[in-house]
């Protein structure tokens, strides 16, 4: 597939994805860990798919093979460092009266994980992946006192 092919499906995929479905950190730090697991399997996934859809099955492979990598490495502790930094930026920008920036939402953490490993998934295709996505299991109870992100 060529650049020009690669380039149209990324901006089609920006296109046809409203910003409303995004996942907010808050919404995912309630979820439970089974949920927030198939979250995060389901943006992986359709991650690599994209790959694979663009003729690229060796990156769609690195992919995965970095989020099955244990420990500071791998994919699932960088997503957390990700979400952690997203959400205390969303804190910061909502003190601020005159901040007009959007939240910064779990595709955003997602992508920018992806993008400081050399895959580049834009968000707004990661939007469309989690499309629709719902919880099944009750959410997680926090502690009195306790932020909503843990």
């Amino acid at each position: 597939m060529n650049l020009k092919a690669g380039w149209a499906i990324a901006l089609v995929s920006l296109a046809l994805v409203p910003a409303a479905d995004a996942m907010s950190i808050h919404d995912f730090g309630r979820m439970n860990d089974d949920d927030e697991a198939s979250f995060v399997a389901l943006l992986v996934e359709g991650a690599a798919h994209m790959f694979k859809v663009q003729g690229r099955p060796d990156e769609a492979r690195a992919l995965i093979a970095f989020f099955k990598t244990p420990g500071q490495a791998g994919g699932t502790f960088r997503l957390a460092d990700q979400l952690k930094l997203a959400y205390a930026l969303n804190l910061k920008n909502g003190t601020n009266p005159n901040n007009r920036v959007p939240d910064r939402q779990v595709e955003d953490a997602m992508a920018a994980t992806l993008r400081a490993e050399g895959f580049n998934v834009p968000a707004g295709y990661l939007l469309g992946v989690g499309e629709g996505f719902r919880p099944i299991g009750p959410p997680r109870a926090l502690p009195t006192g306790q932020g909503e992100f843990h």
